[in-house]
């Protein structure tokens, strides 16, 4: 059974009760404006006022198609009869897309009568009976199939011949069946989707062949060395990535460390997407060039945790006894003023079962490790530059499990003086209002509540 649904103690820190929110947080109700609480940071107001109304224009128009690519009937709200003689499926039932599947479970339950009628119609697909009889009247390979007999028995045995077949090609999509007998009526999903191909990866024997250490450099060349002499202590055939935008780069000689040369001051993010597309293992191990294995540098650990828990995709650690976490609370409002993220710094939920020292979060430090194909479909945005660490998780909420723990921990380096790296490295103001109308259109965001 997965872990995620054993029994567990909610830890989440974010009380439900009414604060500054629109609502008591867990609550979830219809999509209706949100309401931004006190001292959040109003995204519309970052946008030129001459040119508001273009851009809500045009993201209105942009949400619409990312609605209309991530929802679909399995979104409609069912209730399911009471005191009804109709048996269907209510979960689970998944076809391939244009392929013929038997409905499972499909019976109905009544007192004897001298007839029965049922009928059974969907929108997206076509009904027929794999084993035809004379019960079958019109509507075999259509969106409509009734059936009419005399015995109950009769009724029921074609009921377990009624198969479903998708006529579009998605790979992701539904349709609603609707099961009808006399005065009774049920809607049940159909779950449309392409299997996919597996992507495993031969962990092997050694730690080496499971994780890649990566890291983005930029001006830094003497930290950097000093982080690979330090993980040369405890790895010394781990393979480190190096992805490098200095504007003068030095090559790197040494033996398990590919140096990737970008263009100069690509910046943050880009050197995070460069330095995991090259990872051929299982996980990375994500570190800044200034950080410093140290003993309590047990990526062992960290591998052992995702190990013991699939479902997970990113596990952070601490820097210097700094574990640093957040949660996010995000409520999508009415789809025209946008959605209001609230990040709670230090917001936690339950801990992992036989980790104590392990909660699930949804953002970590600098210091983590991650599946890389799970990573990889998220992705981090190339334009941001030099103020961009959150967003990434912000971007992989829903679709990233992340823990936090603390058991597992890297060193930094003191800071040395560099001041042609701090002129670059330090962010302009414009930095952070460009981030800040990214949130507004890429996010559909309203708000953001730093708290």
């Amino acid at each position: 059974m997965s872990w995620l649904f054993q029994n567990f103690t909610v830890e989440h820190k974010i009380e439900p009760q009414m604060s500054k929110w629109s609502r008591p947080i867990g609550l979830v109700r219809p999509p209706a404006p949100c309401v931004c609480p006190a001292k959040s940071m109003v995204l519309e107001e970052k946008i030129p006022s001459a040119q508001r109304a273009a851009i809500l224009d045009r993201r209105t128009k942009e949400y619409k198609k990312h609605q209309a690519r991530t929802r679909s009937s399995l979104n409609t709200l069912l209730f399911a009869p009471s005191n009804s003689p109709l048996q269907y499926p209510i979960q689970g039932f998944t076809v391939p897309p244009m392929a013929t599947t038997l409905i499972p479970g499909l019976a109905v339950h009544s007192q004897q009568r001298s007839r029965y009628k049922v009928s059974l119609n969907v929108t997206r697909g076509v009904l027929s009976l794999t084993e035809a009889g004379e019960a079958g009247e019109a509507g075999d390979g259509t969106n409509l199939v009734t059936l009419e007999t005399q015995s109950l028995e009769e009724l029921n045995n074609l009921l377990a011949s009624v198969a479903y077949t998708s006529t579009m090609y998605h790979i992701n999509t539904g349709d609603l069946v609707h099961f009808m007998f006399e005065h009774h009526e049920a809607v049940f999903p159909v779950l449309i989707r392409q299997p996919t191909l597996p992507v495993l990866y031969d962990m092997g024997t050694d730690i080496n062949e499971h994780v890649t250490v990566t890291t983005k450099t930029f001006m830094r060349y003497k930290e950097l060395k000093v982080l690979i002499s330090s993980l040369r202590r405890f790895y010394k055939n781990m393979t480190l990535i190096v992805a490098d935008d200095s504007f003068k780069p030095e090559s790197i000689a040494e033996d398990h460390v590919l140096q990737y040369i970008m263009p100069g001051g690509q910046g943050w993010f880009a050197g995070r997407n460069l330095a995991i597309s090259q990872v051929t293992t299982k996980y990375f191990l994500w570190v800044d060039d200034d950080f410093l294995f140290t003993d309590h540098t047990k990526i062992e650990d960290l591998v052992e945790v995702m190990e013991a828990i699939p479902e997970l995709d990113v596990v952070g650690g601490s820097v210097e006894g700094n574990q640093f976490f957040f949660s996010i609370v995000y409520e999508e409002g009415d789809g025209v003023a946008g959605g209001c993220l609230y990040r709670k710094s230090k917001g936690k939920f339950q801990s992992l079962p036989n980790y104590p020292q392990c909660n699930i979060v949804n953002g970590v430090v600098n210091f983590f490790l991650g599946r890389t194909d799970a990573v990889s479909r998220v992705g981090f945005d190339p334009k941001l530059k030099r103020v961009a660490h959150s967003e990434f998780f912000m971007d992989g909420l829903g679709r990233l499990m992340i823990a936090s723990c603390g058991h597992v921990s890297i060193g930094h380096q003191k800071k040395a003086a560099n001041a042609e790296y701090q002129r670059f490295r330090n962010p302009e103001a414009s930095d952070s209002e460009y981030k800040e109308r990214l949130h507004y259109y890429k996010n559909h965001l309203k708000c953001i509540h730093y708290g």
